[in-house]
């Protein structure tokens, strides 16, 4: 883990302030493509498929891929600004991509330099690359049931499901994890083993107009509360074959020197999501007017703007809105000056999500109050607050989330050996 952190940090791959405003002129243009049509696929409840080609034009894609593999060479700052732009259009379609970002940046923190030369390079050519991890039962936390089996020829069939298959509909290579077993499809007995098993996979993602692939299958069951657009369903993997140049690194050893790219994309969406409310509730309550009410003079109409606790609404969403902002920006500015190095190893990966957590409470904090401010037609349907509102509620769902933050933070710190240092 050590390595994969000090090669994080190294600055081989610099972005301009010139090349940095100009892709985010196209994520601009991509974000109010993404606002525009955004509203179709909430009410449709399906993937926004026309963005697919939208997205692969902008070049966005390959937005964060190190300048030697073809990229642009972004760093996880400027990702995180990209991704909050698009997500001021639309987050539930932004959502979706934002399973490639996090992927493309935990991925070159894993491969090898073969497979960053080879899986890189296919994103710079507009490869999209999902990653599927979350089973039923197990959520963030638990080791993968799904199966790998050596096959005699050499590679793996990959046997299992995953739950949480956010853009698969797009896709052209996933990434995902299943615990290697032995050549019968026997788990490992003991705890240790298992971990040492799950593994991390990279291949190729091909399946036709209806989801079916060579052993891999899509099965759309996404329906949500909110974020309909994102195109989550669950991924069969039914023999779905792995070859040896396939295999990335063992799980657990390698992803938690690489998920702040997952912890801080989340928190990006959110902080677009909170940009977008604060935006909307000016432009609804700094034209709405009451007309004659208790305590108007005579019978002026009374604008909601002079009213008491709307300018203190907004006043609150605008102070939520901005310490978000420093809270994201600068938790993504530390890792790229390295000084995460300096934080205790155990809890690298929670406080860089109290970022995520520290926004997801503030937008959905922001949704229900601009309703409340709105009054009642932010409640009917197709309402871009009543939107707001149910797509802010996936904010708690993402690792980790409050409480797994607390608890993990809390244990570490009342362990006898921490006690002792």
């Amino acid at each position: 883990m050590t390595e994969l952190l000090s090669d994080f940090h190294e600055d081989v791959d610099h972005m301009t302030d010139e090349e940095f405003d100009a892709a985010f002129e196209k994520a601009q243009e991509l974000s109010a493509y993404f606002r525009e049509i955004g509203p179709k696929y909430d009410i449709e409840n399906t993937f926004a498929y026309p963005t697919i080609a939208k997205f692969k034009e902008s070049g966005l894609g390959a937005f964060s891929v190190p300048k030697r593999y073809g990229g642009m060479g972004g760093n996880i700052l400027q990702t995180s600004k990209i991704i909050s732009e698009l997500s001021r259009g639309d987050s539930a379609i932004t959502l979706a991509y934002n399973m490639h970002f996090i992927m493309v940046g935990m991925c070159m923190g894993l491969f090898s330099e073969e497979q960053n030369k080879l899986w890189l390079g296919r994103v710079v050519e507009g490869d999209i690359v999902f990653g599927p991890f979350s089973e039923q039962r197990a959520g963030f936390s638990g080791l993968a049931d799904m199966k790998a089996v050596p096959q005699p020829e050499g590679g793996w069939r990959i046997y299992g499901k995953k739950v949480w298959g956010t853009l698969g509909e797009a896709s052209d290579i996933v990434t995902t994890n299943a615990t290697i077993t032995d050549a019968e499809g026997n788990l490992p007995e003991s705890f240790e083993e298992r971990v040492e098993a799950e593994s991390f996979f990279v291949a190729e993602f091909d399946v036709d107009e209806n989801g079916q692939g060579d052993g891999i299958r899509i099965e759309k069951t996404w329906d949500a509360l909110g974020m309909h657009a994102t195109g989550t369903h669950t991924i069969h993997f039914e023999g779905f074959y792995i070859p040896e140049d396939g295999f990335v690194c063992e799980w657990r050893a390698g992803a938690f020197g690489v998920l702040e790219w997952a912890s801080l994309m989340f928190a990006s969406i959110y902080l677009g999501m909170q940009y977008r409310v604060l935006e909307e509730a000016r432009e609804v309550l700094s034209k709405k007017t009451l007309g004659a009410t208790f305590g108007a003079i005579a019978a002026a109409e009374t604008k909601v703007s002079n009213v008491g606790h709307i300018i203190d609404g907004i006043g609150d969403m605008a102070s939520r809105v901005e310490l978000s902002r420093r809270v994201v920006y600068r938790t993504c500015q530390e890792l790229v000056d390295g000084d995460d190095d300096n934080w205790p190893v155990e809890l690298r990966f929670p406080y860089i999500g109290l970022a995520k957590t520290f926004c997801s409470e503030n937008v959905m904090h922001m949704t229900k109050r601009a309703m409340s401010l709105v009054g009642g037609s932010s409640f009917k349907k197709g309402a871009i607050f009543e939107r707001l509102y149910r797509d802010s509620a996936a904010s708690m769902f993402q690792p980790l989330n409050s409480d797994q933050s607390c608890t993990y933070i809390g244990e570490q710190l009342l362990a006898p050996d921490e006690l002792n240092d």
